[in-house]
């Protein structure tokens, strides 16, 4: 069961496997709403992280290289809808 997160400002993005990405900076935690599958949470992810992949060309290969099995991760529900 995905535990609830408090609101989170998720932000539409494009990229082929996810829509929208979110970070919560006091926690350090990513949040990626993949299509049609539930919320990911990334723990301890640097900010430096969030803006690479908000800024990235190519949002997937970021994702791939950068943050994809270099976090733990799991899945949650938004307070609030995308």
């Amino acid at each position: 069961m995905a535990a609830p997160v408090s609101t989170v400002k998720m932000l539409p993005v494009e990229a082929d496997s996810f829509e929208a990405i979110g970070y919560a900076t006091g926690v350090r935690q990513l949040f990626i709403k993949f299509r049609n599958k539930p919320v990911l949470c990334f723990d301890n992810v640097p900010g430096f992280r969030f803006e690479g992949l908000l800024n990235a060309p190519r949002k997937d290969a970021y994702y791939n290289t950068f943050i994809r099995d270099r976090f733990l991760s799991r899945e949650v529900s938004l307070a609030t809808p995308l």
